[in-house]
């Protein structure tokens, strides 16, 4: 998705606009009405996990392509690219499943009636919380499933210009419960995201959600997000907290309150070390570090640690990973725009 400025560019799901002072590849068009963008990002991660042992995945590797006709109707269609492949491996997964495969399948409709209005249809992603993406790795923060709600039908009305004007978006959804399928199941969850930007350089999010989960039997489940973002001036620091309440939540049917408080600091153009903590109550604490370094224009390297303490085994686990991304397409937002070599 396009960004702009620093702290929304730690967001995965909120829709702003970036500048890219790198060389930009140009969209595919077709004829006046009709453009054709393709992105995609691979992941090669390397995790040794004192309790799990040594493994690589392709983790968060996709492919996107998208329709636009005259900036006005767009069609996504986007796939993760680990579910081709048998466990990982080069050889081809005999159990594809198609439903799996495809991660975001909509039609996203802008200027609703000539008004800062879109309506997204289809199989999407939520928005919710803050998601922050900051650590190499960052899907092995133990809060993702709550800050997440994707690969579920549903249909999103966005209000680009706020509520009231006491918010600059807010973002109302409802959406079916079950995801990672290809089939439409019952509506039984609805959201809010509500977005604020306090100053240049903060910004304020405020979530809730409710899902049925019918296909759980677990009850239905509440989430409630406050989450804040800050950046220094120049944009070389960047700080963030998120605190979750929840209730019957599949993963952590304990607990009812979680927490992530975390910085990014920039150390060179092209370099930045991250630092995060996580704590889940009644499970566990987790305490992360990190380092990012753009290669190329395409292609960065990531490292990080994380020391996790797990509340009720009274037991530890220390887990280190690498993360080798490229990332290619037509897109032009995709593409680094500091790096070490080849820079012009």
């Amino acid at each position: 998705m396009k960004k702009k400025l620093m702290i929304p560019l730690l967001l995965s799901t909120m829709t702003f606009s970036m500048a890219s002072s790198a060389q930009e590849v140009e969209p595919i068009y077709l004829g006046d009405d009709f453009t054709i963008e393709y992105d995609a990002e691979v992941n090669t991660n390397l995790v040794d996990a004192r309790t799990n042992g040594t493994g690589i995945n392709l983790e968060g590797s996709y492919v996107s392509l998208a329709t636009e006709w005259r900036e006005k109707v767009r069609l996504v269609l986007t796939g993760k690219l680990e579910e081709m492949f048998q466990n990982n491996d080069v050889q081809l997964n005999e159990d594809f499943d198609l439903g799996a495969f495809v991660s975001e399948a909509y039609i996203e409709i802008r200027e609703v009636g000539g008004t800062p209005i879109a309506i997204i249809v289809g199989k999407q992603p939520i928005p919710f919380g803050q998601n922050v993406q900051a650590m190499p790795m960052f899907r092995s923060n133990p809060l993702v499933e709550l800050q997440e709600i994707d690969e579920v039908y549903g249909l999103t009305v966005d209000l680009t210009e706020g509520l009231l004007g006491l918010f600059d978006q807010v973002e109302i959804s409802a959406f079916e419960s079950e995801a990672g399928d290809m089939e439409i199941g019952k509506i039984d969850g609805m959201s809010i995201r509500m977005s604020k930007m306090l100053t240049e350089q903060w910004l304020l999010t405020a979530s809730h959600s409710r899902q049925g989960n019918d296909h759980l039997n677990s009850g239905t489940e509440k989430r409630t997000s406050i989450g804040l973002i800050g950046e220094s001036e120049d944009g070389s620091l960047v700080g963030w907290v998120e605190g979750v309440l929840f209730s019957n939540n599949p993963e952590y049917p304990n607990s009812d309150f979680a927490i992530t408080v975390g910085g990014q600091y920039q150390i060179a153009e092209s370099t930045a070390v991250v630092v995060e903590y996580n704590y889940v109550e009644e499970e566990l604490h987790q305490i992360g570090a990190g380092v990012k370094t753009e290669l190329t224009r395409n292609l960065s390297v990531g490292a990080e640690v994380r020391y996790t303490n797990y509340v009720d085994q009274r037991d530890s686990d220390l887990s280190f990973g690498i993360t080798f991304t490229y990332r290619f397409g037509n897109t032009g937002y995709s593409e680094n725009e500091n790096y070490l070599f080849g820079a012009e």
